[in-house]
């Protein structure tokens, strides 16, 4: 009999030991399964949080369509408004605040439509030589106009061939901003500094001054007389939109940008191109919608200090 216990001693202790692996294993696949969990559980908390921003910043493009709508016979300063792109902060709740930017596509530069000073003027303003906003120019315009004729600084057809894409330009009004990205020879990074700028929605070939930013006029003005780009603060107070530039808009085209941000810190922006027909019995048509970049918004108040949306 003592034989025997002996020898169990040893089983005994294995068997322990296998136990122990096996709460040890069941322990950690535990512990995998919680974070999982929690992981899944932040992925569903945070995809709430951006679907209400979404849905906030859209909320936002609606209210501006729906002042734009009401506001058509309105005098500009009676309108809730501005049209010129000036941003307008309010709250929908303590929990969501929206920044909103209402602005005429008069007040922007129609890519279509513009001369050769005013895209040129537009590139030096940028910080372009004279020479690449020539170039610059000329290939736009080569890129939407229905001919085959090389401007001194454009590329047609043989050009787009030599560069590998042999479909050449399209010869033809550009119907987006992104088409910029086909035009060959353009540098990306100048295009990015342009977009707030341009426009394929205005009726106009020049820009209406109560619709323009002061950021606008001002690169306007460095262009037009070649003053060094500038690269400290905005000195807009100084730079009026150059008489030559100075065209009325009929005021039916709109670009609205809607930037919304929750309590939690999530942050969604719509930028929307909406047109306000002129028959009061219509209703407002959206030309472009999309989402745009969310930046930081520096200097606003916080959501509870914003009126009421």
């Amino acid at each position: 009999m003592r034989h025997l216990c002996q020898r169990s001693a040893p089983a005994e202790g294995f068997i322990l030991i296998v136990v122990l692996w096996i709460m040890a294993l069941l322990a950690l696949l535990a512990a995998g399964f919680s974070a999982t969990v929690r992981s899944h559980l932040r992925l569903a908390a945070n995809a709430v949080q951006a679907a209400k921003a979404e849905a906030a910043a859209d909320a936002g493009v609606q209210l501006a369509s729906l002042a734009l709508t009401g506001g058509r016979e309105t005098s500009l300063q009676a309108r809730r408004f501005a049209i010129d792109g000036r941003a307008q902060s309010c709250a929908l709740d303590e929990r969501a605040s929206l920044t909103i930017r209402v602005q005429d596509a008069g007040g922007r530069i129609n890519v279509n439509l513009a001369n050769e000073r005013l895209l040129q003027a537009l590139f030096i303003g940028l910080g372009a030589s004279r020479e690449t906003a020539s170039r610059y120019t000329d290939r736009i315009i080569d890129y939407r106009d229905t001919d085959s004729d090389r401007r001194p600084n454009g590329a047609e057809k043989p050009e787009y061939v030599a560069a590998g894409r042999p479909l050449g330009p399209k010869n033809a009004p550009f119907d987006t901003i992104e088409e910029l990205d086909q035009v060959l020879g353009l540098d990306p990074a100048m295009i990015a500094l342009a977009v707030p700028h341009i426009t394929v929605h205005s009726q106009t070939a020049g820009i209406d001054p109560r619709a323009v930013r002061p950021e606008l006029s001002e690169l306007l003005v460095r262009g037009v007389t070649e003053l060094p780009a500038r690269t400290g603060p905005l000195l807009s107070s100084t730079f009026a939109l150059p008489a030559e530039f100075a065209v009325g808009s009929p005021q039916r085209v709109f670009h609205v940008i809607s930037r919304a941000q929750l309590a939690a810190g999530a942050v969604f922006v719509r930028e929307a191109v909406v047109e306000v027909p002129s028959n009061a019995a219509a209703v407002p048509v959206f030309k472009m919608w999309k989402r745009g970049a969310a930046e930081d918004e520096p200097g606003v108040p916080q959501i509870a200090d914003r009126p009421r949306c």
